[in-house]
């Protein structure tokens, strides 16, 4: 994997779409198919009846893929009488999990937190003893605040078939003391909670901190990214950004030297100290170092993955107003903090709008591999998606070759296909990709969440 600690070496790559341009010349192109191809396998749905929002899949130490999802339509309750008259409506929206196993995926449910509005994301991982565990918004209604809804920063940890723990970590602004009265009030933590864990059992949960949940006027442009961190099976926790609207989209890693790394967008745009952007950060010694990778706004978050192999960091993001993915390494023993010390590299097609919901992924040879999602053609603008152009795109680096490679491994068709992707390798080399489709059924469309196979690279 190229290296080179330069500031920024740009690799536009494209896909053939039988018309508009196809990218630089060192892009090599391996498929456009309408569906599949040579080297994929489509599968059975994992689930299928709205499914698929937020979907996160992971692989266990024992080598079981694992994916998590919401269901994308919630469920009323009745009135919330916790939080006094007149009260509102509870609303529920399920948490469901699926394992491959035998060839075979099979689905539980998982629990059912009361939100308000859409869910802000969870995130899955496996216990070293292979247990699944999920982080999201727990938690029960505020009488005082008249907060009818999650507001905790919870782990749900499976401990046998349709059996689910819940472990609260945060419950508070309080509980991630960050020394300012602002910043230390409040009761609503937990959106966009984020989850590693390594070998040793050791965890990263990183979420968003909102305080009085967007009650107060101020709530989300003082928001803060906090973070909690276990090692010997007790937690600890800590503020990296607070007061500036920090936190949205978190993603986590844990590096070869067991340091936390997180990254997130900051939406807010200040008259003044603007930290409108994509940030990351690194636990050391003295402290959060952070970097400011790209400053602007976004519509999806980061991911970020640390290579086995050579402890490279790599940090995958969407660019709004250009509407491409980029590629952010960070070679081992690198600066973080230092902007120059990073190599950024924008991939795409340039006749299209994409990489929405970036995805990376390191298979056992080495060799590094993302999936985003395409929404429309660049000429379309941007935003503007349409099932007639959208895709799942897998994007490979072919290190004999020096080169990107592409591949389309599904293509929407009368309906929004390929949103929320995500991608892992099993210990043979093949590549499964999860990700939310909308298929026909009858009349009308359904969301399923769909998954595909690759042969080895």
């Amino acid at each position: 994997m190229r290296g080179a600690n330069i500031l920024i070496a740009l690799t536009f790559l494209g896909c053939d779409d039988g018309g508009g341009p196809a990218g630089a010349a060192d892009a090599e192109v391996v498929s456009r198919p309408p569906r599949g191809g040579s080297h994929w396998t489509l599968g059975d749905a994992i689930a299928v009846g709205g499914a698929g929002l937020h979907a996160d899949l992971a692989q266990g130490p024992d080598g079981v893929l694992g994916v998590a999802w919401f269901d994308d339509t919630p469920r009323a309750e009745g009135p919330c009488s916790e939080v006094g008259d007149p009260p509102p409506d509870k609303v529920r929206w399920t948490v469901r999990f699926a394992a491959l196993r035998g060839g075979a995926w099979t689905s539980e449910q998982v629990a059912q937190p009361i939100l308000l509005g859409t869910p802000l994301g969870l995130s899955l991982a496996f216990e070293p003893d292979g247990a699944p565990a999920i982080a999201t918004m727990t938690g029960e209604p505020l009488a005082l605040q008249r907060y009818c809804g999650a507001n905790d920063a919870g782990l749900l940890v499976r401990a046998g078939e349709e059996d689910w723990r819940l472990e609260t970590v945060a419950t508070s602004s309080a509980t991630a003391p960050a020394g300012d009265a602002a910043s230390d009030f409040g009761e609503v933590v937990g959106p966009w909670s984020a989850l590693a864990i390594g070998d040793d059992g050791d965890a990263v949960l990183a979420y968003k901190d909102v305080h009085s949940g967007a009650i107060q006027g101020d709530d989300l442009t003082r928001a803060d990214v906090a973070v909690a961190l276990r090692a010997g099976g007790t937690w600890t926790h800590e503020v990296i950004d607070f007061g500036r609207g920090a936190g949205d989209f978190n993603a986590v890693a844990i590096d070869a030297e067991g340091r936390a790394i997180v990254a997130w967008h900051n939406p807010v745009e200040a008259p003044s100290d603007s930290r409108r952007g994509l940030w990351v950060a690194r636990r050391e010694a003295d402290g959060w170092k952070t970097v400011r990778l790209y400053e602007g706004p976004s519509a999806d978050g980061p991911d970020v993955a640390v290579h086995p192999d050579t402890g490279e960091l790599l940090v995958a993001y969407y660019v709004g107003v250009e509407g491409r993915p980029y590629l952010a390494h960070l070679a081992a023993g690198g600066d973080l903090a230092d902007p120059h010390a990073w190599t950024l590299e924008v991939l795409g097609d340039v006749a299209y709008d994409e990489g929405y919901h970036p995805r990376i992924a390191v298979d056992p040879a080495g060799k590094v591999a993302l999936v985003w999602s395409r929404c429309a053609r660049r000429n379309d603008g941007l935003g503007n998606c349409d099932p007639n152009d959208d895709a799942v795109i897998f994007a490979w680096f072919d290190p004999t070759a020096d080169r990107w490679k592409t591949e389309v491994i599904d293509a929407g068709d009368a309906a929004r296909c390929g949103t929320f992707p995500d991608l892992a390798f099993t210990a043979d080399g093949a590549a499964r990709v999860t990700y939310q489709c909308s298929r026909r059924s009858g009349d009308a469309f359904e969301q399923r969440l769909d998954t595909a196979t690759r042969t080895p690279l």
